[in-house]
């Protein structure tokens, strides 16, 4: 193996960009070019010193300005989930599961807990949770205390690089396919245009095309409010104090206002369905 490789081979492949880099091996790259081995949290201790006795630097203190990265997974509460695929997009080993408008569902074993699938959530429902006892391997660094369980480390951490990196390849091949299927500018005569045959039926099918359109507009804006905003109250309910403050009770009692005005609205929309 290269020396880059060698030094990806030592990282623990949870894709979680804390070292500044998009992955594991662009940082493996600016390890080989010089850059400091203290930068992965993930990896923590058992990584840097690792990364010292194959570079023989001396090992040097693990930066904790770059946040901590226990052994964790991410779980969606899927009653709060309305569908919007941004955790989807964000994970970088595909490791959950779901489709538009549809809930979704964390793969526990494949998940490397890097939390980037927390921020872009914009109903606030995915959590972090410790790694759930005999069902997965840990893939960070320090946890593993025999040979059996670097093993199992080893394996998964390799699946880990292979899912990202097929992730990876499939992204580039679907950015190819939409740019070999961008249409080619040509200057098209106008075809001759169809006399009406009825205007003001015309007018009255575009008027009604028009309400439908406003009316599933209206109704959508209306279930993304009333998701936000129950999600608001939920995430400011577990921030404050048990029980809560004068002050923060009546924050809470404000936001629940909210949250029912935005589902009575929505309730209301969907009366008037056909």
């Amino acid at each position: 193996m290269s020396l880059i490789q060698r030094i990806d081979a030592l990282l623990p492949q949870t894709q979680c960009g804390k070292c500044g880099h998009g992955g594991c091996l662009p940082y493996a790259k600016g390890i080989a070019t010089g850059e400091d081995i203290n930068k992965c949290p993930p990896g923590g201790t058992e990584t840097l010193g690792a990364l010292a006795n194959l570079l023989q630097v001396p090992v040097i203190a693990l930066d904790t300005s770059r946040g901590s990265a226990p052994a964790q997974v991410a779980f969606i509460r899927e009653a709060e989930c309305i569908g919007c695929t941004k955790c989807i997009q964000a994970c970088p080993v595909d490791a959950i599961l779901g489709a538009a408008k549809q809930m979704h569902s964390v793969i526990v074993d494949e998940c490397t807990g890097c939390d980037l699938c927390v921020a872009p959530c914009p109903v606030d429902c995915i959590e972090l949770r410790p790694l759930p006892a005999g069902v997965t391997v840990a893939i960070v660094g320090g946890l593993a205390t025999s040979e059996v369980q670097r093993q199992a480390r080893s394996l998964k951490r390799d699946r880990a690089r292979r899912r990202f990196e097929n992730r990876s390849a499939r992204l580039a091949r679907q950015v190819a396919l939409r740019e070999s299927r961008r249409p080619v500018a040509v200057v098209a005569t106008p075809a001759p245009a169809a006399a009406p045959s009825d205007p003001v039926q015309a007018a009255l099918a575009r008027v009604k095309a028009q309400k439908a359109a406003n009316a599933d507009a209206q109704l959508k804006q209306a279930k993304i409010a009333a998701a936000m905003s129950r999600a608001q109250w939920s995430k400011t309910l577990r921030a404050y104090t048990t029980p809560p403050t004068l002050e923060q009770f009546e924050r809470l009692h404000a936001l629940d206002a909210e949250a029912r005005q935005a589902e009575a609205h929505l309730a209301s929309l969907l009366r008037g369905q056909p």
